[in-house]
């Protein structure tokens, strides 16, 4: 079944309507995500996509990322994100919100126009886990693996990379 998020206006408020997954990519419609960080001994943990993902298959990308499902709160779909896609059991409390941030870009995935137009909500997670105990979601990522800040940069920098150069400006504060 495919994943209904809410729509947003011009100011990123919620409208009152919904679209389907893919419609809202293809035609670039204003939504929400939910992007959690993991900072560990200093370092960032970086995942890499899935090969069968829609967008960047194979790229590195933010600790934890996804979608915020129609109807539901940002902070539960970023507590939800990381135990899906890390095993990482989290409670609100240890999401700290760092911002929230405004991104669009249209690319080409396997022959098909991409539209994101997104809402990020930028969380921080401020608990304790080991590497170990990370449980990659293998639809969604290969691997996983610790980065440090000037890495980061260096792949914000490039266009055919999800990363976001005002995310990793959130986290130098946090690091540095």
């Amino acid at each position: 079944m495919e994943e209904i998020f809410d729509i947003l206006d011009e100011n990123g408020d919620v409208t009152g309507e919904t679209a389907p997954r893919s419609y809202v990519h293809k035609n670039g419609l204003y939504h929400r995500t939910a992007h959690i960080w993991l900072i560990k001994d200093g370092k960032v943990l970086l995942q890499r996509r899935s090969h069968d993902k829609d967008s960047f298959p194979g790229r590195l990308d933010i600790s934890s990322a996804g979608h915020i499902s129609a109807g539901e709160e940002p902070l539960t779909s970023a507590v939800r994100e990381l135990y899906e896609e890390l095993g990482i059991k989290a409670e609100p409390s240890e999401l700290e919100l760092l911002g929230k941030i405004s991104r669009h870009y249209v690319k080409e995935f396997y022959g098909e126009i991409f539209d994101d137009r997104e809402l990020a909500f930028v969380y921080l997670f401020t608990g304790d886990f080991e590497m170990s105990g990370i449980k990659v979601q293998q639809s969604e990522i290969s691997e996983v693996g610790l980065y440090t800040l000037d890495e980061c940069l260096e792949l914000a920098t490039d266009d055919d990379e999800p990363l976001n150069m005002r995310e990793i400006e959130l986290l130098r504060e946090v690091i540095l």
